[in-house]
């Protein structure tokens, strides 16, 4: 697997944790922990469009 092949790896597992953690945060019921859960979707979510920048800007 070469490095872009990688890359779009971790950008695809990235996206499914970001899925997973809305679900979580759609099911929750304590508003702490709902937050909390979106607040990390959100930074995951910030940090994948960055990879998918560069990805686009590699050669």
């Amino acid at each position: 697997m070469d490095q872009k092949q990688k890359l779009q790896k971790c950008m695809q597992d990235c996206q499914n944790i970001v899925n997973e953690l809305q679900s979580l945060a759609n099911q929750a019921n304590e508003t702490k922990l709902k937050s909390t859960l979106d607040e990390s979707a959100h930074h995951l979510d910030m940090c994948l469009r960055e990879c998918e920048y560069a990805s686009k800007q590699a050669p």
